[in-house]
């Protein structure tokens, strides 16, 4: 096992990085880890790369796509996130019933705890639990005119971490961690 104490940087956040990683990927010796999203979140963990290579990585904050784990002449390694699959809400265009309606689906999310993306009109809710609950406790607060189904997305969506302008509006459907949960479930849905 190869111990991995810390990354060396990010992939996307510096162009020399990626360059050098761009260069692995063309000669073949490039491995890459692929992690969920609970993994991520963890400060050790022992993986196997694409290749076979055991690591043992320990670090200090969570693990983000496009991590390079370890990079010399030979070999590099780099994190990759599995995809998530999420309820997609695609939302009408803006009009007062729709927007309220948008507005009570966002404080249910919220009461759930559960992740939420926005992006082109389009709301994006992990599906970290059974589809049937999501769907009682989200399909009486879809706005009027909204479509759902069900899609594999890049779980780079739901990272919080982040800068603002680099992307669709990321992160947990609400801010205020004193709130009240009202667990209003108790509707069947067709």
């Amino acid at each position: 096992m190869r111990r991995i104490d810390g990354v060396v940087g990010n992939r996307s956040d510096d162009p020399e990085l990626d360059d050098r990683i761009r260069a692995h990927e063309r000669a073949g010796t490039l491995e890459t880890v692929r992690i969920d999203a609970d993994e991520r979140k963890k400060s050790r963990l022992r993986v196997e790369t694409d290749a076979g290579s055991d690591l043992g990585i320990v670090v200090g904050e969570e693990l983000r796509s496009g991590d390079v784990l370890f990079l010399n002449d030979e070999r590099a390694a780099v994190v990759a996130f599995e995809t998530r699959e999420a309820l997609v809400v695609e939302l009408p265009d803006p009009s007062g019933a729709a927007t309220a309606a948008a507005v009570e689906l966002g404080h249910r999310i919220g009461n759930q705890h559960w992740d939420v993306a926005v992006e082109d009109g389009a709301v994006y809710v992990p599906v970290a639990v059974d589809r049937q609950i999501l769907e009682d406790v989200l399909w009486p607060y879809l706005p009027p005119g909204a479509a759902t189904r069900y899609e594999d997305v890049e779980a780079e969506l739901f990272v919080e971490d982040e800068p603002a302008d680099s992307g669709p509006e990321r992160g947990h459907a609400h801010d205020d961690a004193a709130h009240a949960h009202d667990g209003e479930t108790d509707h069947s849905h067709e």
